[in-house]
């Protein structure tokens, strides 16, 4: 069997990995995806978006994912979190979600924590190999996005509201931190007025200051308040040159509003996979190092990349 190990360079697979594995040594050898096997990750939220990149991460095989998240199954997540069973029991939604997800890989060290991570953030991450954060606060994501800069932790950071999404990274450390890309202040910060900001940074924006403001999404039961706030969230962040431009920025998305809300799956799939895709290659030593954040243009039907 050693001999076998030397040959193939698989260092140590079992031949059962081999198998499950095939496909993706095809495309990377047996090196990327034993960089793979040593990558512990920790996932944070397992709403829709959690479950899109727990799939797709355990089925490419890193060494454990640990599924964080202290909330309780609740109706929302109908609408995209698949790996909680309908007749599940279980009310925590990371304990509701290990069956089905340690299924998709007995070869992935699937764990549960049900931790808040607001009590834990400063000394929890710098055990883990990568960091992907969903459904936190805006705080939340600033402390982490800064706590895993100084550990050498690689993060990224996803959310997603109806049908627009979004995820920022952090990846090789030279870019602007979380909390000074989405600065969630009422007055745009001085990097963000000597320079022009895509559409959709503005949107998102706002919708991480109406989350920092209310300490929640928008909601479905509110529709109609949440859409009148997010609104004069958006005038007041952008800094127009002209009333014409402040007009025309904004029917950008005036037909839009009434779908930031829930989760959907097309949308968490887009983002899911984009994360997870991402976050492989950079473990494998490929990062997309010239951006930091990634945007989901439901109105244009297409992900645009930027470097903010």
């Amino acid at each position: 069997m050693a001999s076998e190990v030397v040959k193939n360079g698989d260092d140590g697979m079992s031949k059962d990995e081999r198998n499950v594995y095939d496909r993706q040594i095809r495309l990377w050898g047996y090196d990327g995806q034993n960089k793979l096997r040593a990558t512990k990750v920790l996932l944070i939220g397992m709403q829709g978006l959690g479950a899109e990149i727990a799939k797709n991460l355990i089925l490419s095989g890193v060494h454990s994912i640990t599924l964080k998240d202290h909330t309780e199954v609740s109706i929302l997540d109908r609408c995209s979190q698949f790996l909680i069973p309908r007749d599940s029991q279980e009310r925590n939604r990371a304990k509701a979600s290990l069956s089905a997800a340690q299924k998709l890989n007995p070869n992935v060290k699937v764990i549960v924590d049900t931790t808040p991570i607001e009590e834990n953030v400063d000394n929890f991450v710098s055990s883990f190999d990568v960091v992907i954060a969903t459904e936190c606060s805006p705080n939340t994501y600033r402390r982490l996005s800064e706590h895993c800069r100084k550990a050498n932790v690689k993060i990224f950071i996803a959310d997603v509201y109806g049908l627009f999404g979004y995820f920022y990274q952090d990846v090789i450390f030279t870019h602007s931190l979380y909390g000074e890309v989405f600065s969630n202040n009422v007055q745009i910060d001085t990097v963000t007025q000597t320079k022009k900001m895509p559409q959709l940074y503005y949107l998102t924006s706002a919708l991480l200051k109406f989350q920092s403001d209310s300490n929640r999404k928008p909601n479905p039961d509110t529709s109609e308040e949440d859409i009148e706030e997010l609104k004069s969230i958006i005038h007041l962040q952008i800094n127009y040159s002209s009333p014409e431009q402040e007009n025309a920025e904004v029917d950008v998305f005036e037909e839009h509003y009434g779908e930031l809300f829930c989760e959907l799956s097309p949308t968490t799939s887009i983002i899911g996979a984009m994360v997870a895709q991402t976050a492989l290659n950079t473990v494998m030593n490929k990062p997309i190092g010239n951006y930091n954040v990634f945007f989901y243009d439901h109105i244009e039907h297409e992900g645009k990349f930027h470097l903010l």
